[in-house]
């Protein structure tokens, strides 16, 4: 019997995906020492949903390690961060995107006063971006005008805990051997339910972080504490459920929480703190409620989680295992939000360290970093995957955003 595909979810049909990655191009400034090669920073692939083919249409050259892309909401515009932990610290690169050649010319960079800068979020009105710093745990504010242009940082929050980057001055070998010795924040997110806050992952303490941030100021709320060693990373939220997810990248697990509004007023008010490790988790405003690996059971080599994203018609989850490679796929309950395992398949590749969905939403495009490899496939009705393109020799890319192909 022929496989079907996936189809019933809100988008255009057919449409060509412009893919921009990005990739290392000094991985001596890195926290870490992965495999895969070196190359110009930033590759744009054209990705035909009709024919199931990628093809390279152009790079930029563009440093240090742009490890992380989003565009801009309506104009020509991206915002990049250089993923470094040397002194000068990361920064925000903004470029102008040409959607027909998939070119990108920097036009202004902007120190973001942390170092190995791995997220950017807007904020509520869209009038300030968010940078999240992962070396040491900062959090920076940056003024956007009606042009796409970035001010000077208007608030660099630290986190207290983190002085341990001052103090001791670590190097990548000491944070390898220690992955919680001090604070990491990974991501931020708008609380997409009371839209009041941001939560922010702590890998380093096991914790979700509360902020307000408002007009570039940001003033923290509090904290919820998680299972140890879990070593949260990204967090993702159910659209039909209150219901967030969060991968545990030290533990190879999903967490499945529910979304308590009761406990929003608490948030607000400040000085919040709650635990998903205890019995009573009636004043949490994440509960609980399932943990689920991601790896096969007895597995004997290391692997840690990079990515995970809920498909857009909210019916799976898939997750990316380094290590393992491999991309683990869920099927979400339509009842609870709860996760119930598909498959864990092969991602064709070494260390598939980010993924996205193409604009139709019937293909997933992984990023093999350490195998130099970006594969293809075609998402089947069941959640599976079916390779579709490969393509070898793009150098260590950690991240892949869709965009608008201008034909």
């Amino acid at each position: 019997m022929a496989p079907t595909y996936i189809s019933d979810v809100p988008s255009r049909r057919l449409e060509k995906t412009l893919f921009l990655l990005g990739g290392y191009t000094d991985k001596s400034v890195l926290a870490h020492a992965p495999a895969g090669g070196e190359g110009d920073g930033l590759y744009s692939v054209l990705f035909d949903p009709e024919m199931g083919s990628l093809k390279t249409i152009s790079s930029s050259n563009i440093k240090t390690n742009p490890a992380f892309i989003m565009k801009h909401p309506t104009l020509d515009i991206v915002y990049m961060t250089t993923e470094v932990i040397s002194d000068d610290g990361s920064e925000i690169l903004v470029g102008e995107v040409d959607r027909k050649s998939g070119t990108v010319n920097v036009i202004d960079r902007k120190l973001v006063h942390g170092r190995s800068t791995c997220h950017i979020e807007w904020d509520n009105d869209k009038t300030h971006l968010i940078a999240v710093s992962y070396w040491d745990s900062k959090i920076t504010t940056f003024p956007v005008d009606s042009q796409g242009l970035l001010g000077e940082a208007a608030t660099v929050y630290a986190d207290p805990g983190a002085d341990y980057v001052d103090k001791s001055k670590p190097d990548r070998w000491e944070h390898l051997a220690h992955r919680q010795r001090w604070p990491h924040l990974h991501q931020i997110n708008r609380d997409p339910y009371s839209k009041k806050f941001f939560m922010v992952p702590d890998l380093g303490r096991d914790q979700i972080h509360m902020f307000n941030i408002c007009n570039g100021n940001i003033i923290h709320l509090g904290v919820q504490q998680l299972r140890k060693g879990a070593g949260p990373r990204h967090m993702d939220f159910n659209k039909c459920h209150k219901v967030a997810y969060i991968c545990g990248e030290l533990d190879n697990t999903i967490t499945v929480f529910k979304y308590n509004p009761e406990a929003v007023p608490a948030v607000v008010k400040g000085g919040y703190y709650g635990d998903a490790t205890t019995a009573d988790q009636t004043n949490s405003v994440l509960t609980s409620i399932q943990t689920i690996s991601t790896v096969p059971a007895g597995l004997d080599k290391k692997s840690t989680i990079a990515e995970m994203r809920l498909h857009p018609s909210g019916k799976f989850l898939y997750v990316g295992n380094r290590g393992h490679n491999s991309i683990a796929i869920f099927k979400v309950d339509p009842d609870d939000g709860t996760l119930s395992l598909v498959d864990i398949q092969d991602s064709l590749g070494a260390f598939p360290r980010h993924f996205n969905f193409d604009n139709t939403a019937q293909f997933l495009l992984v990023g093999n970093h350490a195998s130099n490899t970006i594969v293809a496939f075609r998402i089947l009705d069941t959640g599976k995957l079916e390779m579709v393109d490969k393509m070898e020799d793009i150098p260590s890319i950690v991240w892949v955003t869709p965009v608008v192909h201008e034909e």
